[in-house]
């Protein structure tokens, strides 16, 4: 079982298949949450690197969890987003590659969840909630390698733009990261303004860019 900061962690580890690093991270998620996580669902917390020390810094699980879950919904049966994309839970596409692995990994088989025949449980929702915010909490570092350090504020809308986007094409907003390496968040907000992503997900947009001009 590994106790320090994930970030040591990720440094020190190969790459690793979904299944064996999200069993690993189960340990992880197993120490760190002893401390009371105070949840209507009682969602387990997320890494803690994502959960800084320093109070400028401080991110807790229910910040992140409520503010995606306000911009995803939470849905056990199929739907599709503004962009036409068969999606479930909160927020999870069910067109990504690792998909229909997620999915089996907690017990749901994707092609009758894809096709509408069965929905999720809550409880497989939370599962694959934890290891996609895992895996966006992962693309967020590769794009900004300073981001455990971040503004409280300036965090939560990059993580929200990985959960959000994917790396590939969290990737392509250079300027953006420019902007962001910086500290010149103001900037930063006028070219997520300017993108076509911001035009697609209209009221998401809104709330990321008030995050980063407050």
């Amino acid at each position: 079982m590994y106790g320090g900061d994930i970030s040591d962690y990720y440094k020190k580890t190969e790459p690793k298949d979904v299944k064996q690093e999200n069993k690993e991270l189960a340990d992880i998620y197993a120490t760190i949450g002893k401390k009371k996580v105070v949840t209507e669902d009682a969602y387990a917390p997320p890494p803690p690197a994502i959960v800084q020390q320093a109070q400028d810094t401080k991110l807790t699980f229910d910040d992140i969890l409520n503010f995606i879950r306000e911009h995803e919904g939470y849905r056990p049966r199929v739907y599709q987003d503004t962009r036409g994309i068969p999606t479930i839970g909160i927020g999870f596409n069910l067109m990504r590659p690792d998909a229909k692995q997620i999915l089996n990994q907690v017990g749901a088989d994707y092609d009758s969840i894809l096709s509408g025949g069965n929905d999720l449980t809550d409880s497989q929702i939370k599962e694959v909630f934890k290891i996609t915010l895992s895996i966006a909490y992962k693309d967020a570092k590769k794009w900004i390698p300073a981001f455990d350090g971040l503004p409280r504020n300036i965090k939560l809308a990059v993580l929200d733009l990985s959960f959000n986007m994917g790396y590939t094409r969290l990737s392509k907003f250079i300027k953006t990261k420019q902007f962001i390496v910086a500290g010149n968040y103001q900037s930063a907000a006028s070219e997520l303004q300017k993108s076509k992503w911001a035009t697609q997900v209209g009221r998401r947009a809104n709330s990321l860019i008030k995050l980063f001009s407050s």
